[in-house]
């Protein structure tokens, strides 16, 4: 059985095995959020914030 979770930014559904877990602090008051991404959403959206 495959564990799947939702990619927060395409909404296709991912593996977990294949997802990226990203924790963003929002500093507002909704405080930390957790988001899982596929690999191809982090690494055109969230990956170049990083470089």
């Amino acid at each position: 059985m495959t564990v799947t979770a939702t990619c927060s930014i395409c909404g296709d559904d991912v593996a977990l095995s294949h997802a990226a877990h990203t924790t963003i602090n929002t500093k507002t008051d909704a405080g930390v959020v957790d988001y899982y991404v596929c690999r191809g959403c982090y690494e055109a959206d969230l990956a170049p914030l990083f470089d």
